[in-house]
């Protein structure tokens, strides 16, 4: 009699395949994450850039330039909402908008799936003066995930042009972004 045996049981086959579930649940969960992250950073590191490119057109030309959200790339919006996209701009005639004698510097597209920015109510764009500074008061804005409110971040902009990134409570951020 040949009692030597091959291969797996089913409930051997079965326990394996629980274990190899679970463990690829924890790895997409991680992997979600991550990808959440990364893409809040990536907004925070494009919203800097255009910070950084107004301010200094602004110094380099001797006019206002202008950073406000865009949904077509032709026009800013009135809503201080950022995920659609924004523009650069020239501001000849220091009106704050877009016209014909203006030069559009830089157009960013709409951002990443469940990336939300915000500005607040009452700065819907910004300006930079010819000497660099941000005129008005100060600016903030509010990035997040719409999966993960706990890679929240305030960014704020003062009157210098001085940049900055805040935590942001995940409670007001469940608020915000979801």
């Amino acid at each position: 009699m040949n009692t030597n045996k091959q291969g797996f049981t089913l409930i051997e086959l079965l326990i394996c395949m629980a274990i190899i579930s679970i463990l690829m649940t924890i790895a997409t969960i991680s992997y979600n994450g991550i990808r959440s992250y990364w893409a809040v950073e990536e907004t925070r590191t494009a919203l800097y850039t255009g910070f950084f490119t107004a301010k200094n057109q602004a110094f380099i030309s001797g006019k206002s330039t202008v950073i406000c959200p865009s949904s077509d790339g032709i026009n800013c919006l009135t809503a201080p909402i950022w995920q659609h996209g924004w523009i650069i701009f020239l501001d000849n005639n220091k009106n704050r908008e877009i016209d014909a004698g203006d030069s559009t510097i830089f157009k960013q597209s709409a951002l990443s799936d469940g990336i939300i920015l915000k500005s607040n109510q009452g700065r819907p764009r910004v300006v930079f003066q010819a000497n660099g500074s941000n005129g008005g008061t100060n600016a903030t804005f509010t990035l997040c995930s719409n999966s993960n409110p706990n890679h929240a971040k305030s960014i704020i902009i003062s009157n210098t042009a001085r940049i900055r990134t805040a935590p942001i409570n995940v409670i007001v951020a469940e608020q915000i972004c979801i």
